[in-house]
């Protein structure tokens, strides 16, 4: 229900902002969850005027919450940290409190929030669905290393060069050897430099992508070099490991097992038996996207155009299972392989029905769209979702919270896979376990902004496995407290 409120001349006022927010909790939380404890509004900015033409304000404010029940936001099926920022018009690093281990009773939530409102023709606000666009990356600070070494190295040729005939046999031989032990140092730091693994991503606006660089970091404390390589998604990955191209790779839980098997997109390079699962690292939910006027179940798209992903992504695979258990065949679509980002530019300007995406959710183009009320997640039939657990290894049943994008009032009924961390028998127990110990315990993954990487938990460390765990990464989870691990069911 909208609500309406009166015009003045800075706009709706605290009481207005309370309001507002207290009724998208009710909506999303219909067993209730935060208590808006105290809230003041800090300030408000005009925005570009909308679709319609009419005015926009968005309204800043600080709150603090508390927590009625225990909570674990970090849960596959919980309202995950980047939907409960989008519900509260705050980012993720605009919310602190929430605990990776989960939240008890009683417990406080900062927020630095926002609500947008849209000015009415009598002059009176209207509190609509908005999502603050992302912040810049930061700048990088400029490399100084090669001017820094050319400044070294020219003084020393200067000096190899103009000697005092009586001192240069000597002076020489001091400078070579100095030179000498320098270059042993050198070289033994190199040596270690250029150990190179390489983590292989996904699509560079994508949350692979924004995972791979993180552990690519870890490296730096253990002077370790780890190189986060972009990529068309799980698929790539795959045979980027299986090749020996990357170390460590995020993959789609079932397209890890048909990489492992030499199955589907594998069948003609055959089995790898060699691949290894490190660990699972979130959930990806199966989306079928559609406009908000366009069908209302996956079997109402035969014959309709719809896009099935990038050919080298586990999209593809994943959503030919799903048409499959509603009855349909990829021949009984008008198929098209542009990926999320060109099918949801195409899907707008109607020149697709559909399309499908594999990905943590919410993903923020996707709240975007849903913000203009431009789009719709559909819910997968009961028939299908059973038969998907039952028959396809890796995928599992999810429901998407309501409130998981704006203007969501009700859960939608799906099935998802696990992203796993990947890699092969050659990578060292060592080199495992100081990736594990980063990636479960040392990555504010939430400080980096990154929307799946807050679902990495050690309690969903060994969900939606599919191939035979690496011997590094049993012991690093046998020596992990039992009850922090919980295996999948």
């Amino acid at each position: 229900m909208l609500t309406f409120l009166t015009g003045c001349a800075r706009g709706p006022d605290e009481a207005d902002v309370r309001d507002v927010v207290s009724e998208r909790l009710r909506s999303a939380f219909h067993d209730p969850l935060l208590e808006i404890a105290s809230l003041k509004r800090m300030g408000s900015a005009s925005l570009a005027a909308g679709g319609d033409g009419a005015a926009r304000m968005i309204v800043y404010y600080n709150a603090r919450f508390t927590l009625e029940r225990d909570y674990r936001f970090s849960d596959w099926d919980a309202l995950n940290p980047a939907a409960l920022a989008s519900l509260l018009g705050a980012t993720e690093r605009g919310i602190s409190g929430i605990q990776s281990t989960g939240n008890a009773a009683g417990d406080s939530l900062l927020v630095h929030g926002s609500v947008t409102f849209s000015k009415e023709d009598d002059g009176d606000w209207k509190p609509v669905l908005f999502v603050p666009p992302e912040a810049p990356d930061a700048v990088p600070v400029q490399d100084q290393a090669s001017e820094t070494a050319r400044e070294l190295v020219e003084p020393i040729m200067e000096r190899f060069s103009v000697m005092p005939p009586s001192q240069a046999a000597a002076s020489r031989a001091i400078i070579a050897e100095e030179l000498q032990e320098a270059m042993r140092q050198i070289d033994l730091r190199l040596d270690n430099l250029q150990r190179v693994l390489v983590v292989a991503g996904g699509q560079p606006s994508g949350e692979y992508a924004v995972v791979a660089k993180e552990i690519a970091t870890l490296g730096k404390p253990v002077g370790v070099r780890v190189a986060a390589t972009t990529t068309e998604g799980s698929v790539q990955n795959a045979q980027l490991l299986r090749s020996h191209f990357a170390t460590v790779g995020i993959v789609q839980s079932d397209v890890a097992l048909m990489a492992f098997q030499g199955t589907g997109p594998f069948a003609a390079q055959g089995a790898a038996p060699s691949l290894r699962a490190l660990g699972s690292l979130f959930p990806e939910a199966v989306q079928f996207v559609v406009r908000a006027d366009g069908p209302t179940s996956v079997s109402a798209l035969r014959g309709l155009k719809v896009d099935l992903g990038l050919p080298a992504s586990g999209t593809r695979n994943t959503a030919l299972a799903v048409l499959e258990a509603h009855g349909l065949r990829e021949s009984d679509i008008q198929a098209s392989d542009m990926g999320p980002v060109e099918a949801g530019q195409a899907l707008a300007r109607g020149e697709i029905d559909a399309f499908v995406t594999v990905i943590s959710a919410p993903e923020r183009q996707l709240q975007r769209l849903a913000a203009d009320n431009a789009i719709r997640i559909l819910s997968l039939s009961p028939e299908a979702v059973a038969m998907l657990a039952r028959n396809s290894p890796g995928i599992v049943p999810i429901m998407l919270p309501a409130g998981t994008y704006p203007g969501q009032d009700t859960a939608v009924r799906t099935v998802g896979v696990a992203a796993l961390l990947v890699a092969t028998t050659s990578m060292s127990n060592a080199e495992v376990r100081r990736v594990l110990t980063g990636v479960y315990t040392g990555i504010d993954f939430v400080a980096a902004g990154s929307s799946a990487g807050a679902m990495i938990s050690l309690r969903h460390a060994l969900t939606g496995i599919t191939i035979p765990l690496h011997s590094g990464a049993e012991a690093f989870f046998a020596e992990t407290k039992a009850s922090e691990v919980q295996t999948a069911q």
